[in-house]
């Protein structure tokens, strides 16, 4: 049986292009033609370059010589202007006009090209720090984005210690199973309250039909409870030891704690607006600010006081004398 043919070699990589070398001169006579053919190159790229030059030059004198052309037409208009302006009755008085109004308007010129180059820069100012300040919140997003990546969710820690979601072990049926069956020995009529064995049976089967009714609701309520004790562990844990200079981490916060935050507030322009109607802050506007307490502030306030007063065992509501 004949071999099978070998497979076909990969392509060569393409090489870049290479500049042909030159022939080395045959004779003195080879070397002399292409050292005159590189200093006549050599020469005409000079001469080129001396009328590019030249050219350059020629276009900077004639652009000058029109600035100066320019100058002397419009001083010459000036003066003729100026000379009309002095022939006419009270001309002295126009010639100062005119010459205020043509100063005023340079000024104007120069005033509006400061403000544009001053807006130009300030408006240079403004994107380099509005881009300065769009990389700091996507470098804050991506550090939030990776501490909350590599940080474990409550919901996810709770789920894996919830037992009811944990695969049921071997051991556990059987124990389980154990238990089943001595409780099935130790039956009889008196365990049984009278009931015969179709009765016990129906009644088992709808005590079971029930609790397959409500084990999800159990389970969830369990893991409601895992959780819950999870945030709260994680908020004391935050709220230890925390200060202006040392605050709470980033995503640590409480549903109860903003509920409350709310209802103070509520409570506080609930307060405020009955003060208002009441005519009580009169004086407000006047300079002067009116601070109302709301009713859960006054509670804690009054629950204060109370401890106090029963540890000093002095009353603060009796009047002084």
């Amino acid at each position: 049986m004949a071999a099978p043919p070998p497979p076909p070699a990969p392509p060569a990589p393409l090489a870049p292009p290479t500049r042909p070398k030159r022939p080395a001169p045959s004779g003195p006579d080879d070397a002399a033609t292409r050292l005159q053919r590189w200093y006549r190159a050599v020469a005409r790229r000079r001469s080129f370059m001396v009328i590019v030059n030249r050219a350059r030059r020629r276009r900077k004198f004639l652009e000058e010589r029109r600035r100066v052309a320019q100058r002397v037409c419009s001083a010459e208009a000036a003066i003729e202007e100026i000379r009309e302006r002095l022939a006419m009755p009270s001309g002295h008085r126009l010639v100062g006009k005119w010459q205020e109004a043509s100063k005023a308007e340079a000024a104007t010129q120069v005033q509006s090209r400061w403000r544009s180059v001053r807006a130009k820069k300030k408006l240079v100012k403004l994107v380099g720090e509005q881009r300065y300040q769009e990389a700091i919140r996507k470098i804050q997003v991506f550090i939030r984005r990776r501490r909350q990546r590599q940080q474990q969710s409550p919901l996810v820690r709770t789920a894996v210690e919830n037992p009811f979601w944990r695969p049921i072990q071997e051991e556990r049926v059987r124990a389980i199973e154990n238990s089943i069956v001595e409780k099935r020995k130790q039956w009889s009529s008196v365990t049984g309250r009278g009931l015969s064995t179709e009765q016990l049976k129906m009644q088992a089967t709808a005590e079971y039909e029930r609790f397959q009714q409500g084990v999800g609701r159990w389970h969830y309520d369990v893991w409601q409870t895992l959780l819950e004790r999870a945030q709260a562990q994680r908020i004391i844990e935050a709220m230890e030891g925390r200060s202006f200079s040392n605050p709470p981490p980033y995503g640590v916060c409480s549903a109860y704690l903003l509920r409350e935050a709310g209802e103070k507030h509520q409570g506080r322009k609930q307060s405020v607006s009955q003060a208002r109607d009441l005519g009580d802050t009169k004086d407000v506007g006047m300079g002067q600010s009116v601070y109302v307490e709301s009713q859960t502030e006054e509670q804690e306030a009054n629950e204060l006081l109370f401890a106090l007063e029963s540890k000093l065992g002095y009353n603060f509501s009796l009047p002084e004398v």
